[in-house]
């Protein structure tokens, strides 16, 4: 009885204790061969794997921002992510998608693929795809390759469609 707890010991001490690799503070474990190691990288489709094993996030499944109400940032921000404006903005942004929400008011220079805007915009903006709400007013320089205008929506300032 006293042995086998002395070997439970033993073995919980001779267990590989978890590091953190600087780069990332996630636990990495050392593993037996190689060759374990790339057959769980293979095997792990999240978000965060590749094809090196390594812990790198994917461009595409990059988690959504948000500027919440009663927020206020002035700056500039560039992501190829997503970013929901319910506070205020104010700056030069490069994004894939924004979308400005009721409460949200975004004043600056924008360039973006998508553009949904509820709330308040002003400023120069360069788009692909533009959807403005029936709550929305948009004061600019306008540029877009598709436009949606929801009854309501109002739209001041330059529109230039481009080819």
């Amino acid at each position: 009885m006293f042995n086998k707890k002395r070997n439970d010991e033993r073995d919980r001490a001779s267990t590989p204790v978890p590091e953190t690799t600087p780069e990332y503070n996630e636990p990495v474990i050392q593993a037996e061969s190689e060759t374990s190691m790339a057959q769980t990288a293979d095997q792990d489709s999240g978000p965060y794997s590749n094809s090196n094993g390594g812990a790198k996030p994917a461009v595409n499944n990059l988690k959504p921002s948000i500027i919440s109400e009663g927020f206020e940032f002035i700056g500039e921000i560039r992501s190829n992510g997503y970013l929901t404006i319910d506070g205020t903005v104010r700056g030069t942004l490069s994004l894939h998608s924004i979308q400005i929400g009721v409460s949200g008011v975004l004043d600056g220079n924008v360039t973006c693929d998508t553009m949904n805007v509820k709330g308040n915009f002003s400023g120069a903006l360069d788009c692909r795809d533009l959807t403005i709400g029936s709550r929305a007013v948009v004061d600019g320089k306008v540029s877009f390759k598709s436009i949606t205008i929801q009854r309501g929506g109002v739209v001041k300032g330059e529109l230039k469609k481009k080819p």
